[in-house]
């Protein structure tokens, strides 16, 4: 019996690696959590570089907040090279959190595309979610019901069930 569930181990974690991502990982909430909280904080002071070392692991992870922080730098070429196409995959995904200005922030983005960057941007959108949708990344997300907002926007708190999850890289090239 022992034998058969490390085989399964094993075999899992051997798939796992052969598409294109990190085997399963099991990482703190709060370390992200706070990872995130500081690279927001680098993003308006506008420390990038900063931002985005803080921001991309809670992103891949599925923290929402991360995920339209990162959406912009691409989007407006802060740190990483311009990508309209990058930027409106993490906006598409973030947009899962169901917080009306991102989503109307995606829809007007997207009026403006032509027809070809809108396909480009259905496909990223599917994918990032299929890799970095509280889903796939076993999360729960609200709204703070808390005051005190951060940086005077909108809070999304997300936290991670339990269980294991696969950590995907973050495309910083189209």
């Amino acid at each position: 019996m022992v034998r058969c569930l490390l085989a399964t181990a094993i075999l899992a974690v051997s798939l796992l690696s052969g598409c294109g991502s990190t085997p399963v990982t099991l990482y703190s909430d709060n370390t992200m959590k706070k990872k995130e909280y500081n690279g927001i904080k680098a993003y308006k002071n506008g420390l990038y570089e900063q931002a985005f070392n803080d921001l991309k692991q809670p992103a891949a992870l599925g923290y929402k907040s991360a995920q339209y922080t990162l959406a912009f730098m691409f989007l407006k070429g802060q740190y990483l090279d311009q990508s309209t196409k990058l930027g409106m995959g993490w906006l598409g995904v973030a947009a899962e959190a169901g917080v009306e200005n991102w989503s109307h922030q995606y829809d007007t983005f997207y009026a403006a595309a032509t027809l070809e960057e809108k396909q480009q941007i259905d496909a990223i959108v599917a994918l990032y979610i299929k890799q970095f949708g509280v889903k796939a990344q076993n999360m729960t997300c609200r709204r703070s019901t808390s005051a005190r907002r951060t940086f005077g926007e909108i809070k999304i708190d997300c936290t991670k069930r339990d269980g294991a999850v696969t950590v995907y890289e973050v495309d910083t090239v189209e």
